[in-house]
């Protein structure tokens, strides 16, 4: 296998058929994988749903709702390829940064998002309209900016081995259940191991082709930050885990 996509999953189902979908489109390279790592959706996962080529679903078993470096993690030891591709439920990775991991010899890549959404039948749309309709600010669209949203530290692509020297994400910092905040989370301390070892090795970051990304929680025009209810709601939850069920 050349590149392992892999995401980590709490309940979300009606995103994972459109990004099913979204990938049966673009017919890719028998040696790219796909690793949904099951993390506590109820009910759970099932590959026969999915009709997706080199689909691998791996449950982590975890009671506590949503540790999503934990399993990245467990997505990252069973994949078989030589390059890492993370990314959440709610990015859209375009098929012009897929085969740039692919063909990319490097260390690291990071990715630049814009605004965009899946359609039921799987098809990126980003008219404007439509993004209103998902809930997105308009605020945020103006003539400098147009879509782009930003770059994340959440999506990128990494060679596996590095991805192991470095030890994952550190299960310290995996089990807030919700969105942690800048400097906190499991993927700032991840980052920070990153970069440490970068310098080190005089290692470089490159930038990628734009991926996509809906526009939920911080991006949305109300108080309902998942207007279309296609992904869980633990992201700002503040219930500290393990106490819940």
């Amino acid at each position: 296998m050349k590149i392992s996509i892999i995401i980590a999953i709490y309940n979300s189902h009606r995103a994972v058929v459109r990004q099913v979908k979204h990938f049966n489109k673009m017919n890719l390279s028998d040696d790219i994988e796909f690793i949904f790592v099951d993390d506590g959706s109820n009910p759970p996962l099932n590959a026969t749903n999915y009709n997706l080529k080199n689909l691998h679903i791996y449950a982590t078993n975890d009671k506590r709702p949503w540790t999503q470096g934990l399993a990245r993690n467990l997505g990252a030891k069973m994949a078989q390829g030589e390059y890492l591709f993370m990314t959440d439920i709610d990015h859209i990775l375009s098929r012009e940064a897929i085969d740039y991991v692919y063909n990319f010899i490097g260390s690291k890549v990071k990715f630049p998002r814009h605004f965009g959404v899946l359609l039921e039948d799987g098809s990126l749309s980003q008219e404007l309209e439509i993004l209103k309709e998902y809930g997105l600010d308009m605020s945020r669209v103006t003539p400098k900016r147009g879509l782009y949203a930003s770059i994340h530290m959440n999506t990128f692509a990494i060679k596996k081995s590095i991805f192991e020297k470095l030890g994952g994400y550190n299960p310290k910092y995996c089990t807030y259940g919700h969105y942690a905040g800048p400097k906190k989370g499991e993927d700032c301390y991840f980052d920070r191991s990153w970069g440490r070892y970068a310098t080190a090795n005089s290692l470089e970051v490159e930038r990628g082709p734009k991926i996509y990304i809906f526009p939920i929680a911080k991006y949305t025009a109300n108080e309902d930050s998942n207007p279309k209810g296609l992904f869980h709601n633990l992201t700002h939850e503040q219930t500290p885990q393990p106490t819940k069920e």
